[in-house]
């Protein structure tokens, strides 16, 4: 992510000029279960293969709002030592095909561990596609090596490229196309679909930071019909990024008719909605979902992210605390970058005066979890203008008590266990540093 910021910095003034126009909302509720247009799981197939067969996709065609679905099992799994594992061995069971919509992949050894088990599935005969973001991933750079080897090994791989824009199509042979929709648009998703049946949704890459003690993320396993859903998320994304159409048109084996069966003994049922923010069209369903949800809060908020300077997210959290929800909010004690959280702990003051709980944890918390009451959200979206309102972003929504109470056991509880109260600032150095960052974060 701190490469994104940074590349963001040298184009503030582009960022700036185009800052205004990537925050229209398409409309205040996203997951309207009465959208006629809304992609269903029993819909996913049919109107992914009818896109997929255009001969382009435009990211105006990507905002699509996606109708609640269910899911059979939720399983929020908290740091790269828990998840990788799970991650690698459903991949190492897939018997059709994997599917990986990453931000950053980058050497080293859980990427290194990754590229086995693909290569190795690969020569089993299942289809492995990779779709990364060029920056976040350094295709052209530190990671060049890397992505060759991948591709030696059969994984087909796009790379989304939101700076030079000239670039299109699967490494190897990508060709000479202006895409200028897609300036300063950076693919921030990160998602795994395995054989249509089990999909990852969170914040997490494949990069040894989140597989060590440095970062702490979150990947949510599902099952059920949403992963119909996610299944379509990639391919439209795949197709977009110049990715070749798969040779059966129907689509079929992506889209398992088992997984849109709820089981009678299905161990839960929970309401799950996908949330994929498409800037620069005005289609915003996650920054939409958040703000009515913090207005809406009757109880608790407890959120961790770890960057948090968006203003309307902000003022939102302290009308909360001052109406009497509680509100809890884990941040990292180690930023990277460092000034999206001065422009945080500008707000420190005003939210511990109104009652809310800050909550340093020793590490970089990287997670992007969002509990309001019996509403669950989680993915990759961080709670400032970057990610709000000119990244592509997936989040899911659970509106179910039973996953609340699992993520607040399963993720809250060991990240404040783990953390310390905040302090408001008070020295003037330290106080003016915050309040410039504050007013500049929506550039940076």
């Amino acid at each position: 992510m701190s490469k994104i910021r940074r590349t963001v910095a040298i184009g503030a003034g582009l960022a700036a000029a185009g800052t205004v126009l990537s925050r229209r909302r398409a409309g205040r509720i996203p997951t309207d279960p009465l959208d006629p247009d809304a992609i269903r799981p029993e819909t996913a197939a049919t109107i992914t293969a009818e896109m997929v067969a255009r001969p382009s996709i435009r990211r105006a065609d990507l905002a699509r709002n996606f109708a609640p679905a269910i899911a059979t099992a939720v399983d929020p799994l908290l740091h790269g030592r828990r998840y990788f594992p799970r991650i690698l061995e459903d991949i190492a069971a897939a018997n059709d095909h994997v599917h990986l919509l990453i931000y950053g992949y980058k050497p080293g050894d859980i990427g290194e561990t990754f590229l086995a088990a693909l290569a190795e599935r690969v020569a089993a005969g299942v289809e492995v596609r990779l779709s990364v973001d060029a920056i976040g991933s350094e295709v052209d750079f530190g990671s060049k090596e890397l992505f060759a080897r991948l591709r030696e090994a059969g994984v087909e791989v796009v790379a989304h490229d939101a700076v030079m824009v000239l670039r299109f199509g699967e490494l190897g042979g990508r060709q000479f196309k202006p895409v200028l929709e897609n300036v300063l648009h950076f693919d921030h998703r990160k998602m795994i679909v395995v054989d249509g049946r089990i999909g990852y949704v969170g914040g997490s890459g494949i990069e040894d930071h989140y597989n060590d003690e440095r970062f702490y993320d979150v990947m949510c396993r599902v099952e059920g019909p949403i992963v119909a859903q996610l299944a379509a998320v990639f391919l439209l994304s795949w197709r977009n990024n110049g990715g070749l159409a798969p040779a059966d048109p129907s689509l079929i084996r992506y889209f398992p008719p088992a997984t849109l069966v709820v089981a009678p003994d299905a161990p839960i049922r929970a309401s799950t909605t996908v949330l994929w923010n498409v800037p620069g069209t005005g289609h915003h369903p996650i920054s939409d979902t958040i703000e009515r949800a913090l207005e809406d809060a009757a109880r608790e908020i407890h959120i961790v992210n770890p960057y948090i300077s968006n203003r309307e997210i902000l003022e939102r959290l302290l009308a909360a605390a001052l109406r009497g929800v509680r509100v809890r909010l884990v941040a990292p004690g180690k930023p990277t970058p460092p000034y999206p959280a001065a422009a945080f702990r500008n707000w420190y003051g005003r939210l511990l005066d109104a009652g809310v709980e800050i909550l340093l944890h020793p590490e970089m918390a990287h997670a992007k979890v969002l509990r309001i009451d019996d509403h669950v959200l989680i993915g990759g979206c961080n709670l400032d203008d970057l990610s709000l309102f000119r990244n592509d972003e997936l989040d899911l929504l659970f509106e179910d008590p039973g996953v609340a109470e699992l993520t607040e056991r399963s993720i809250f509880d060991e990240l404040v266990g783990m953390s310390t109260p905040a302090v408001a600032p008070t020295g003037t150095k330290d106080q003016f540093w915050n309040a410039t960052m504050d007013r500049v974060s929506r550039l940076l």
